[in-house]
């Protein structure tokens, strides 16, 4: 029987296996009581910057699910703290008191390099607690997603102030996307060579907003190219994830991107995206169906119509699973891609 990361890494390569290696994004969550019960003690940003604490949280869907990959607990924004942009953490989201908006604000933004920032000690943390057959995913935000936060400050509904620097001023936008790249890229690099991560995510989670073909070429697709290729350059050997919202105009451009799994949502069906790449693919049940666990293995059986799961394809959810889901739904998720190995 393969080891958890045996499984994993064997199906990045697109090599035969038991099943199909398993895990949730998001998965260490708000639906959990356990997790509810370190939010007691730890806020937020404790989860994210003390070791022990991050470690206690991504620990938490291996014992309680028997997932296959772990994920480090952390939040895309942290890497922002460290370009110049403070960030705060309160209800409803993360908050920047002072979005980037003009040309002045380059002064105070800079790419930053990454030594051994706490993601990496969380890192080694995890591998030693959860052993070596347990694969660890570090992850990043997409240069574009990030940019979003940084210039709307909070999410607002339609992104409107993202989108009018795209129409109004794409040149000062780029200038910021390009400092994001190169410190996402540094970030990714010291999760990988400072926490020992087994493959890191790039989630693009706002790039949807673009149009899909000169908007999300020009402002997303360039950018997740330029975080990849500095990444594996440095980590030849490291599987590189890209993750992005709305995949199902844009899965040709992340083919390009040089990731090694592309992480589709449910816009997207597995069969229809196994005819457009060859690439490993991450997905893609609604997370709407960890609502309702007993209508869980029915839509795994939907979700698989005409796709051939038995190589280069990671089980997952198409975004990351909701306060809202029960955690049998959740169980039952991972239980029914066991279930493909027998």
């Amino acid at each position: 029987m393969l080891t958890k990361r045996e499984r994993y890494l064997r199906t990045v390569r697109g090599e035969e296996t038991d099943r199909p290696p398993v895990w949730i994004m998001r998965q260490a969550g708000r639906y959990m009581p356990e997790y509810m019960e370190l939010r007691k003690r730890h806020e937020f940003r404790e989860l994210c910057l003390i070791p022990e604490a991050s470690v206690a949280a991504s620990l938490l869907p291996l014992r309680l699910l028997d997932i296959d990959i772990l994920i480090i607990f952390n939040d895309i924004m942290i890497p922002l703290e460290e370009m110049g942009l403070p960030v705060t953490f309160p209800q409803g989201g993360p908050r920047i008191a002072q979005p980037l908006r003009t040309e002045a604000d380059l002064s105070r933004f800079h790419a930053a390099d990454f030594d051994d920032p706490p993601v990496c000690r969380s890192l080694r943390r995890l591998k030693e607690q959860a052993g070596p057959d347990v694969p660890a995913l570090g992850f990043a935000g997409a240069p574009f997603t990030l940019a979003c936060y940084a210039v709307e400050g909070a999410m607002s509904k339609n992104k409107h102030v993202i989108m009018e620097m795209v129409y109004r001023e794409p040149e000062l936008l780029e200038r910021f996307l390009e400092r994001i790249a190169d410190t996402a890229a540094n970030y990714l690099i010291a999760q990988i060579k400072q926490g020992h991560a087994d493959g890191v995510q790039l989630f693009e989670s706002w790039a949807g907003l673009l149009a899909p073909t000169q908007d999300y070429e020009r402002f997303a697709a360039k950018y997740q190219r330029m975080v990849i290729g500095k990444v594996k350059a440095a980590c030849p050997d490291t599987p590189v994830h890209l993750f992005a919202k709305g995949s199902c105009g844009l899965i040709e451009a992340m083919d390009a991107s040089g990731a090694d799994v592309l992480s589709v949502d449910w816009s997207l069906s597995l069969a229809d995206a196994r005819r457009r790449t060859g690439k490993c693919l991450q997905g893609n049940l609604d997370p709407v169906a960890m609502h309702v666990p007993e209508a869980v293995p029915r839509l795994v059986s939907r979700m698989l119509e005409d796709f051939d799961w038995r190589r280069r394809w990671i089980a997952n959810l198409g975004h990351g699973i909701l306060p809202q889901a029960q955690v049998e739904g959740a169980r039952a998720f991972v239980q029914a891609i066991q279930a493909l190995g027998r």
